[in-house]
């Protein structure tokens, strides 16, 4: 620990309020009272000791927390320059009551000057222990009485602890059951309240409230496509197709967004046009247009359809064409294209274009991309590959790997292209001996090799 170790952070109430903290921030600042240090805050939280000094003094530089020294041991003699003694020591922890030191006794001057008497005292530096110095006896009732935040501290460190834990445990499972995107908007850290001083952390709070947050995001998201619409068909829908595409080019605001809803390509090339179109308003445009023109003329524009957003939309668009499909699809690989070919929130039309796409991606893939494709899918994807075929190197590869899954030898034996090698490398496998289900399947392929049954 460096110098912070020494110090007692104190939360400053009045200047928390418009921070933005992250999670392991406020849990932080819950557990400073302006009693505790860093040093002993690093056994309260459970975290390591950098991470903790560099949390509260990114707290101090923000303001929120005032650090203050530590103060607890002020022994006399050595906090204002002098000498100690053992007494003073053991005076200071409280080990035996402090005298008054006597009033000195008048002395008569002397009638000459005489040689002044040498005192030695023995001096305790600041680098002995200072607990340990004093060898003073304790009886039951020497021993100092023990503080409530002492008391708290011994239980208190398992259970943050575990706090912490299920917090973290409880933020995960939030976040990874969040939706791929909000429509028309970008995901905003969560915000969550800060711990007043006694609180404690309800990590199944935290994930209801999350849930709640992503409902009334998408509600809110909803409604505002609903009050576009809605402007567009009270205001610019009974236009002249002229007067909306000359609109179109100078709109802001809601009525650009409005125009997103028109169905004619000319508006949507006007908007296009326009200088304040972004990817909010190319969003609306993939998902909701309905014509093929349309549609194209927003494809055009690479670092739109880059976009993860923009791409979906026009995925699940049904009126998308083989122009906007080819450009959506060509930069992508084996894997990504067999899970768009499974997607069912795709229309099926669009998935039965996407699956011949695979079939000739898998001729032009490498040997290592097919291999990797049959193994992540535990060969799933052969349904697929109709009519598709293996060559040696993808067949070496799946020979080299241990199997032991029955999803991929129930798949494999269903596949009429299977090459030899790779079912005699299923058959030599332990656990497909012990399924006689699984050694059936096997033997009734008709590439199975003849040596292997005649072995049997």
């Amino acid at each position: 620990m460096s110098e912070l170790r020494g110090k007692r952070p104190k939360v400053l109430r009045e200047r928390v309020a418009g921070l933005r903290l992250s999670s392991e921030e406020r849990y932080v600042m819950a557990r400073i009272d302006g009693q505790v240090s860093v040093g002993d805050l690093v056994g309260m939280t459970g975290l390591a000791p950098d991470r903790l000094e560099q949390i509260v003094s990114k707290l101090a530089f923000d303001g929120a927390v005032e650090l203050a020294d530590d103060r607890r041991f002020v022994v006399p003699g050595l906090d204002d320059g002098e000498t100690a003694s053992l007494d003073d020591f053991a005076a200071a922890l409280g080990l035996v009551a402090r005298e008054p030191a006597p009033a000195p006794e008048p002395v008569a001057a002397p009638a000459e000057p005489a040689a002044r008497p040498r005192v030695v005292r023995k001096v305790v530096r600041r680098s002995e222990p200072m607990i340990a110095a004093p060898q003073i006896p304790m009886g039951p009732m020497d021993l100092p009485p023990e503080s409530e935040a002492d008391a708290e501290d011994r239980t208190f460190e398992d259970e943050t602890k575990k706090a912490a834990d299920a917090v973290e445990a409880a933020e995960q499972e939030a976040l990874g059951g969040r939706m791929l995107e909000l429509e028309g908007e970008e995901e905003k850290p969560a915000e969550t309240p800060l711990l007043l001083e006694g609180e404690e952390e309800k990590p199944a709070a935290a994930a209801e409230n999350v849930t709640q947050r992503d409902r009334e995001d998408e509600q809110a998201r909803l409604e505002a496509e609903r009050n576009y619409r809605q402007i567009f068909e009270t205001r610019f829908h009974a236009m002249p197709v002229d007067a909306r595409v000359h609109t179109a080019r100078g709109a802001h605001g809601p009525d650009l967004f409005a125009f997103c809803f028109d169905p004619d390509p000319r508006v949507i090339a006007a908007i296009l046009e326009n200088a304040t179109t972004g990817l909010d308003h190319v969003r609306l445009i993939a998902f909701h247009h309905r014509t093929t023109t349309g549609l194209e003329m927003v494809a055009r524009r690479q670092d739109w359809l880059r976009d993860t957003l923009v791409e979906r939309r026009f995925l699940r668009n049904p009126m998308i064409g083989e122009i906007v499909l080819g450009r959506v699809m060509n930069p992508k690989r084996l894997f990504p294209t067999y899970k768009i070919a499974i997607d069912r929130d795709i229309p099926e039309l669009s998935r039965i274009k996407v699956r011949g796409m695979l079939k000739k991606k898998w001729q032009t893939a490498t040997s290592e991309e097919r291999a990797d494709l049959i193994l992540r899918t535990e060969a799933r994807s052969l349904v697929l590959m109709t009519g598709c075929t293996f060559d040696a190197k993808t067949t070496a590869i799946l020979c080299g790997r241990p199997m032991n899954s029955v999803m991929f030898v129930q798949m494999v034996s269903k596949f009429p292209s299977t090459p030899p090698a790779l079912l005699a490398h299923l058959w030599k496998q332990p656990f497909v001996r012990k399924n006689p289900a699984l050694k059936k399947m096997l033997l009734a392929h008709p590439n199975m090799p003849g040596d292997v049954k005649r072995n049997i």
